[in-house]
């Protein structure tokens, strides 16, 4: 049976992003987590709806380019 919540690494591992996207996500309050006892919590369902409810945004890579060059234009 898989745990209902996952530290940093494991949700790096699951969402397939690098830890310090992670860290920066939950800097910006975009990632649903929680703090128990000085430790970072993610619940997996909760991930889950986050990633769906981003099906829509443009690709990050996309929208870097495109900020770069609106800024240089």
């Amino acid at each position: 049976m898989e745990d209902k919540f996952l530290n940093i690494k494991e949700t790096s591992q699951f969402l397939k992003l690098h830890t310090s996207t992670i860290n920066r996500l939950i800097e910006a309050a975009e990632i649903p987590s929680y703090t128990v006892r000085k430790r970072r919590l993610f619940d997996r369902e909760e991930l889950v709806e986050w990633v769906k409810s981003h099906k829509d945004r443009k690709p990050i890579r996309r929208a870097k380019k495109e900020r770069r060059s609106r800024l240089a234009g």
